[in-house]
C-alpha cells in the first residue's frame, strides 16, 4: 500500500520538527496509541490498539527514525505485531517546507504492508483504514502544534531579513528628485550597504533611525529620504529568508498592498541587497494576506502625481523599481493571490515566473484613469500575451481571472490546476474518512519550483537571465561585451570545475556561485 498527503500547520518549521520528535505529542496524535516510550536517541517502543473492519487487536512494536535532516525531513519506520491478527510495517517519509515565518507545510509518503488476518481483508478496506488513521493523526497533531504555537508565538521559520536595521544607512542621494524629469534623462536610486548576514540580529532603534531624517525638509510631490526610510522602518515591505529562498512581501494589508511612491523608490535597494547576498538563490515576491497588489496608491496621486513633471517622475520610479526586479541575477517568482492590478501587474510581469491562486484577479485599469501604461510595462505585457490580448487588456481595462490569465500566458501556473480531487471509496465513506482536496497553495508550489532552481549553478542562471531578458524582454539593451564576459567568467569558475567533477562521479553538485 502506498499513500501520500500533506498538512498545512500554522507554526514555525522548528516548532513542528520538535513536535514530531516529542514522544508525548506523537502518543497524543496516534489514534489508539496507549504507550510510546523512547528507548534510544532515535528509537521508540509503542503499543497501539487498532481496528480494521472486523479485526481489532493490540499491536506491540518499535519505531525508529533514519535519514534525519533537521529540521527538514526524516524517515519513520514502524513495525508491529498483533498476534493472531497479523503484523504491519510502514516506512513514512516526512518532510517540512517553511512557507512563511509561522506557516509550515508537512508532506508525507507512506509505504506499508500487512500480513496475517489483516491481509485477508483486502486492499481496499486496508487502504481506507490507513487513510482514516492518517486523517485522524494530522488532525490531532495539528491541535498539539497549535497549542505549542500559542505559547511560542515568537518562534519563526528561517531568518527575518531586518530591513529596519538598514534604514539608518540609506544614502541621502538614494531619494532625490530626478533631474531633467521631462526628458527622463536620469534616475538616482542608490543601493543599501551590504545586507545583514543570515543569523545576525543587528537592529536600529526606530526612533533613532527617524531622528536622522527629521531635518530633511519635505518637498511637495517628491518622496523624501525620511518617507522612503519609513517604508523600511514600518515594514511596508518585509523580507524573510529560508532555505536559500528570500520572500519579499508587500505589507499594506488595509490598502490591498497598494504601492506608494516611497515604496517604488525603496524596493530597488532591497533587490540590490538580495542580489549581493550569497545565501539567496531565488526570490519570491508576494503580498500580505489575501492580495498581491492592487496597483498604485491612487489617493496619494494628488500629492505625488499632480502635474506632468510629477507624473513623469513617478513613472521613472515605477520603471526603476520594476527594472530592479527584472535585472536581479537570481530567479524571481511572483506569488499572486487576490488582486493583481495596474502597477501590481507590472511588478508581477517583472518577475521571471508567475504562480497564481485559483481565485486571483488581474487587470490593468489605466484606461479608466486616462493614464497610458508605461513603455516597459507594455513591452512586458506584449511579450507575455501577444498583440491581440495586450490590446484587449489595455483597451478594455477589464479584470480577468486566473484561468484566463493562464490561458493567454500572463501567468505560468495556477495552484492546484494539475491536481485532481480523488473521490472517496465506499470503504472510506463507511469508515468516516474525510474528502481530500487537491492542493491549491501558490506559495507552496512556488517554493517547490524555486527549490528546484536553487540547486543549479548561480552563474549559469545569471548569465542566461541576462541574455534572455536583453533579447526578449526589453529590460535594457543587450551588451554583447558583457554577455561574453559573463560566459567567460562561468567557464573559468570554481562552479564549472565542481559541475564537471560531480558529473564524472554521478553525484549532486554543490555550487557556490563563484
Amino acid at each position: 500500500m502506498e499513500m501520500v498527503g500533506e498538512a498545512r500547520l500554522e507554526a514555525s518549521r522548528q516548532l513542528v520538527w520538535d513536535a514530531l520528535n516529542d514522544p508525548q505529542v506523537l502518543q497524543a496524535s496516534i489514534p489508539g496509541c496507549e504507550t510510546l516510550e523512547r528507548t534510544a536517541e532515535n528509537e521508540f517502543t509503542a503499543t497501539v490498539v487498532s481496528k480494521v473492519g472486523p479485526i481489532k487487536a493490540r499491536f506491540a512494536g518499535k519505531v525508529s527514525l533514519s535519514n534525519i535532516s533537521p529540521p527538514k525531513s526524516y524517515t519513520l519506520t514502524g513495525e508491529g505485531s498483533g498476534g493472531a491478527a497479523g503484523f504491519a510495517k510502514a516506512d513514512i517519509e516526512v518532510s517540512l517546507d517553511a512557507l512563511e515565518p509561522t506557516v509550515t507545510l508537512l508532506r508525507y509518503g507512506v509505504k506499508a504492508n500487512v500480513g496475517g488476518k489483516l491481509a485477508q481483508l483486502g486492499s481496499r478496506m486496508i487502504d481506507a483504514a490507513a487513510r482514516k488513521s492518517a486523517d485522524d493523526f494530522f488532525e490531532l497533531f495539528g491541535q498539539q502544534v497549535n497549542e505549542r504555537a500559542k505559547s511560542a508565538s515568537t518562534a519563526t521559520n528561517g531568518v527575518t531579513f531586518d530591513i529596519r536595521a538598514l534604514a539608518g544607512n540609506v544614502p541621502e542621494e538614494a531619494v532625490v528628485a530626478p533631474t531633467e524629469v521631462a526628458g527622463r534623462q536620469t534616475t538616482t536610486h542608490a543601493t543599501f550597504v551590504e545586507p545583514v548576514e543570515q543569523g545576525q540580529t543587528a537592529r536600529t532603534d526606530k526612533a533613532a533611525a527617524k531622528s536622522q531624517t527629521e531635518s530633511t525638509a519635505p518637498t511637495p510631490g517628491i518622496a523624501t529620504q525620511a518617507e522612503v526610510m519609513d517604508v523600511l522602518i514600518s515594514e511596508m515591505v518585509k523580507v524573510w529568508i529560508s532555505d536559500q529562498i528570500a520572500v519579499v512581501t508587500l505589507n499594506r494589508r488595509k490598502s490591498r498592498n497598494a504601492m506608494t511612491y516611497a515604496m517604488w523608490l525603496a524596493i530597488p535597494a532591497i533587490m540590490s541587497a538580495l542580489d549581493r547576498n550569497p545565501d539567496v538563490r531565488a526570490v519570491l515576491l508576494t503580498g500580505a494576506e489575501q492580495d498581491f497588489c492592487a496597483g498604485a496608491d491612487i489617493p496619494e496621486f494628488e500629492k505625488v502625481r499632480a502635474d506632468i513633471a510629477q507624473a513623469t517622475a513617478y513613472e521613472v520610479a515605477v520603471d526603476a523599481c520594476c527594472d530592479a526586479i527584472a535585472k536581479l541575477s537570481k530567479p524571481t517568482i511572483a506569488v499572486l493571490r487576490g488582486y493583481c492590478l495596474g502597477g501590481g501587474a507590472h511588478l508581477a510581469m517583472s518577475c521571471d515566473f508567475r504562480f497564481a491562486a485559483a481565485d486571483a484577479m488581474f487587470g490593468i485599469p489605466a484606461a479608466r484613469l486616462s493614464i497610458i501604461y508605461g513603455v516597459r510595462g507594455t513591452r512586458k505585457l506584449l511579450s507575455l500575451v501577444g498583440l491581440s490580448e495586450a490590446k484587449r487588456i489595455l483597451f478594455g481595462a477589464q479584470r480577468f481571472d486566473a484561468e484566463t490569465a493562464h490561458r493567454i500566458g500572463f501567468v505560468d501556473q495556477v495552484a492546484g490546476m494539475k491536481a485532481e480531487n480523488p473521490s472517496l471509496s465506499i470503504w472510506e465513506r463507511l469508515l468516516g474518512a474525510k474528502a481530500r482536496q487537491a492542493p491549491g497553495d501558490p506559495m507552496a508550489e512556488a517554493r517547490a519550483f524555486a527549490t528546484s532552481l536553487a540547486g543549479n549553478a548561480p552563474l549559469s542562471i545569471a548569465g542566461a537571465k541576462y541574455l534572455l531578458n536583453g533579447m526578449a524582454m526589453g529590460t535594457g539593451s543587450l551588451d554583447l561585451a558583457r554577455a561574453e564576459a559573463l560566459i567567460a567568467a562561468a567557464a573559468g569558475s570554481d562552479d564549472y570545475r565542481e559541475g564537471r567533477e560531480a558529473f564524472a562521479v554521478r553525484r549532486e553538485p554543490k555550487f557556490q556561485g563563484r
